[in-house]
């Protein structure tokens, strides 16, 4: 058998490609642009129009079938009073800074009164007005639904009240009649509150003088019983526990430094210059050298031994080398006792003084505990006391000015409404025609949105810029996907070379030239395999039409069937398999025939195929056996051009050793069949067993594809074909 001899070493190839460096996963969605979402409107219009047609019909009905709604407005005026935070504070019994914020809410507060449940029955409850509202069922919950009220400018006191309905009479007699019962009820709330609150404050007065002589018996009787309180109001015993926490800090830190260096002198044998030592560091450097002896032996063995697990020598050697290290690390952990060092005798003597602290300061921090509860009740009954006395002051002066304003008769009347309201007499909606144009607008958006929002959540990759960028790989060709035809048909595969004019022919014409220009800057590329993440990618037929292509250009072909598991190729160029068994790859690695018999030789001048051969006992181990190296080193020998379908990558190991023996590999990504992940999964299997990886071919692409080809859509005009281009053609059209 031909080239196939004893191994002496791996030949490698003259420049072998280097795998592309690995790249993290690039999300898809984020590397879409404007162009990608326009094709998917394109390509999805039907969608759009299925969505916005119905959606534009019901908005257009519901805008017309609307009934018109007229608005009542109304300007009104609240002026808060000098008098109410005084009547405020009387009825809360309450002097504090937060009845000036409560001044601030009382306008507010009393305009929402505008829409309460009790005021809004009270209007539908009166005489003029029953019959009107008769013919609701809910009037409160129906005519008021609307009611608003906002100011004119911020913290303004002036509002503008506005009721919506369909009717613009009841509209109009409804904020008469609500406006004039919000006054009406305003006047009275106020007044009752003044009658009441005179009595109140009195009462109150009397009360917080009663609970003042209290509090200062209560105070005086617990400081005859306190002897911890100093003249200044604080606790003698929290100040001596201050004191000690400040000498307990400064010494924690004293000692934290002392601890680091006594740290840093056991993390540094270096310093340690004790006679044990230094006998330990000459035993490590006489083992280290034993070690390194060992470990070359070891290395030597392998290199020279076809079984060095099970050779002798490096079974002793390997025993030997085990011993030395266990020893090494016995006399690195080991740790000489030495005596204690100033240091350690410092920072003993610091750690006492602070142990005597802590219970010095765990001593005053108990009789402090215990002396809190009393006095912190006398501090609190002082500041209630204060307040006491205040509030007192306080509210003596608020009763002399509320009986002054009390006196005054335009204190209860500070909300102005206007005399008359004008009647509504055209309607403020619908907007028919900005209903239906909004309508319009709206659906065919959720139509466009729904379409972005399918190709945003589709990480499918679909364009070949996708893969390529997303890889970090070159992309070598894009082919189109192309209708089967008689010309086209060979096999199970595409056949490009039955029509020299199609598009995919130029696809794979691409494909050939991007190899040339790899092999002009990086070496020849002989061996090329041709794979894919998962199989039904293409990867068959681009092997097969890239072998076709490359045949036609004159260079001598081998397309190889190296896929053990699901050989696809024989259909093509065998179709008298019943003669008898067809002898292959496998049988050539089994050593049964030589290769050259295994050879068929096709239609096309300069294309030989081999087939599979009979897989059914053969292991997948073969593919990165040594036979197969060898045979690989003897067709590049013989061809220009060793074209090896292999199989996909994921999930199994028979790429990345067919992958290892060759010159470089074609990574063949079907548009739309998967995720950029699973690619970049295969990607990172391949350079994991040090695959080169010459680029991307991008097979199936259904859109955009008049961007790849200058003729899309027609036919090119082509020169006068010479006899040898014509005899080519002929063969492949058989």
């Amino acid at each position: 058998m031909d080239a196939i001899q004893t191994y002496r070493g791996y030949a490698s190839s003259p420049t072998p490609l280097r795998p592309a460096a690995t790249t993290g996963v690039v999300n898809p969605a984020a590397a879409k642009g404007t162009s990608d979402y326009l094709r998917a409107l394109r390509r999805r219009a039907w969608m759009v129009l299925g969505v916005a047609v119905p959606l534009a019909v019901l908005g257009c009905t519901v805008a017309l079938r609307l009934p018109p709604v007229y608005v009542v407005k109304a300007e009104i005026q609240i002026d808060a009073s000098e008098f109410d935070p005084v009547l405020r504070t009387l009825v809360s019994q309450d002097v504090s800074p937060r009845d000036q914020a409560a001044q601030e809410r009382a306008i507010p507060n009393r305009a929402s009164q505008l829409k309460s449940q009790r005021l809004l029955e009270q209007v539908v409850r009166r005489e003029d007005l029953r019959a009107d509202v008769a013919q609701f069922e809910d009037p409160v919950g129906e005519l008021f639904r609307s009611l608003t009220f906002v100011p004119v400018q911020r913290n303004s006191n002036i509002y503008i009240v506005t009721l919506e309905g369909r009717d613009p009479f009841l509209t109009k007699r409804l904020m008469e009649v609500l406006l004039d019962e919000f006054a009406r009820d305003a006047k009275k709330e106020t007044r009752d509150k003044m009658d009441a609150s005179e009595t109140l404050a009195e009462g109150n007065l009397k009360d917080l003088q009663r609970d003042l002589g209290e509090l200062d018996k209560q105070i005086q009787a617990r400081l005859e019983i306190n002897t911890t309180l100093g003249a200044n109001g604080k606790s003698i015993i929290e100040e001596q526990v201050v004191s000690l926490e400040t000498m307990m800090r400064q010494k924690q830190v004293r000692l934290g430094e002392l601890s680091q260096q006594m740290v840093l002198m056991q993390q540094m044998p270096s310093l340690d210059q004790s006679p044990a030592a230094a006998r330990r560091q000459e035993m490590l450097a006489a083992l280290e050298i034993e070690r390194r002896r060992y470990t070359q032996q070891l290395q030597f063995t392998k290199r020279r031994a076809r079984n060095w697990a099970s050779d002798p020598s490096a079974i002793e050697a390997s025993r030997k080398l085990k011993d030395i290290l266990d020893e090494m690390n016995g006399l690195q952990n080991v740790r000489t006792e030495v005596a204690m060092t100033p240091t350690e005798m410092i920072l003993d003597q610091y750690q006492r003084e602070i142990d005597s602290d802590k219970q010095e300061h765990a001593r005053l921090l108990r009789e402090m505990r215990a002396s809190l509860p009393l006095h912190h009740e006398i501090l609190n009954m002082m500041k209630d006391r204060e307040e006491q006395a205040r509030r007192i002051a306080d509210l003596k002066v608020k009763i002399a000015d509320f009986k002054t304003l009390a006196s005054t008769p335009s204190v209860t009347e500070f909300i102005k409404v206007p005399p008359v309201i004008p009647e509504p007499s055209v309607p403020i909606k619908p907007n028919r025609p900005l209903m239906i144009l909004a309508s319009l607008i709206l659906s065919l958006a959720a139509g466009i949105g729904l379409v972005c929002l399918l190709e945003h959540i589709d990480h499918s990759v679909k364009v070949p810029e996708h893969a390529s960028h997303g890889l970090s790989l070159p992309l070598l060709g894009v082919v189109p996907r192309i209708r089967r035809t008689s010309l086209t048909q060979r096999g199970s595969h595409l056949w490009t070379a039955g029509d020299a004019d199609a598009l995919a022919a130029d696809a794979y014409r691409n494909v050939r030239a991007g190899l040339l220009g790899i092999g002009d800057r990086q070496g020849p590329i002989i061996t090329l395999l041709v794979t894919s993440a998962k199989a039904g990618e293409g990867k068959s037929t681009t092997a097969l039409n890239l072998a076709a292509t490359c045949a036609l250009a004159g260079e001598r072909t081998l397309l190889l069937d190296a896929d053990l598991r699901r050989p696809s190729l024989t259909d093509v160029f065998i179709e008298d398999e019943g003669a008898g068994p067809v002898l292959g790859l496998a049988d050539v690695l089994e050593g049964e025939v030589p290769w050259q018999r295994t050879l068929r030789h096709t239609r096309l001048q300069n294309l030989d195929f081999m087939p599979t051969g009979d897989t059914r006992d053969t292991p997948i181990e073969v593919l990165g056996s040594l036979e197969l190296r060898q045979l690989l080193k003897s067709l590049s020998r013989h061809y220009d051009r060793v074209i090896l379908d292999g199989p996909a990558v994921l999930g199994l190991a028979d790429c990345r050793f067919l992958g290892r023996i060759v010159d470089s590999s074609l990574l063949v990504v079907r548009s739309g069949s998967h995720h950029l992940t699973t690619l970049y999964r295969a990607k990172t299997m391949l350079e994991q067993s040090h695959v080169a990886i010459a680029g991307v071919v991008f097979n199936g692409l259904t859109e955009d594809m008049e961007n790849w080809s200058s003729y899309h859509g027609y036919p090119p005009a082509l020169p006068a074909a010479s006899p040898r281009d014509e005899a080519s053609l002929a063969l492949a059209a058989r």
